[in-house]
């Protein structure tokens, strides 16, 4: 779910998993389209997957659950195409990163949540690599959301990790402030019915 440009898709389909993308932006399905190798992808709403009732074993979501607005409704479809038994993997921006920031761009720099690490809020993020610009709109929730979104459509979370930045991607010391605050959470849920 949310393939984008279908690097993983295709990272999936050369480790031997047949594999279906699907992505809400009819730019980003162009682009898994047209890269090379080619993989099947469609355009749809995570919330409403053109698939039927028990199709898959495995669903894949990339940083995407952050991006959507019905959690409940999109880990509810999930749970619907997937076989009893089948898993959800998902990586998320963490929860504590998306609630505050650092003061500055200091290697000891304070990090600070203002206002309530619990209330939802929207959030966009501008970034830019390699001469791209990208805007990333997207929700801060609180853990517990996502954990209770799986857990309403039957799931039961049998991995939970929040990865430390290997020191390979700290390009300046700046950037070293990252392996003090978990970035992402990552998670493989089993459908437990």
């Amino acid at each position: 779910m949310g393939c984008g440009e279908g690097r993983l898709s295709r990272t999936l389909r050369g480790s031997g998993h047949d594999v279906l993308g699907v992505d809400g932006s009819p730019t980003l399905v162009a682009a898994a389209r047209a890269a090379e190798p080619a993989i099947p992808v469609v355009l749809a709403d995570a919330a409403a997957l053109p698939l039927g009732d028990g199709v898959a074993d495995l669903a894949v979501a990339f940083m995407v659950l952050h991006d959507v607005d019905d959690l409940d409704g999109v880990v509810a479809e999930v749970a619907r195409v997937l076989v009893p038994g089948g898993r959800l993997c998902a990586a998320v921006v963490h929860p504590l990163n998306s609630a505050g920031g650092f003061t500055s761009r200091d290697a000891d720099s304070p990090y600070v949540v203002e206002g309530s690490y619990f209330a939802r809020r929207r959030y966009a993020d501008a970034m830019a690599r390699d001469g791209l610009e990208m805007t990333f709109h997207s929700c801060h929730r609180p853990l517990e959301d996502y954990t209770g979104a799986l857990e309403r459509s039957g799931f039961v979370v049998e991995a939970l990790r929040e990865p430390v930045a290997p020191p390979e991607t700290v390009r300046d010391a700046s950037n070293s402030r990252w392996q003090r605050m978990p970035l992402f959470v990552h998670l493989r849920a089993r459908l437990d019915r």
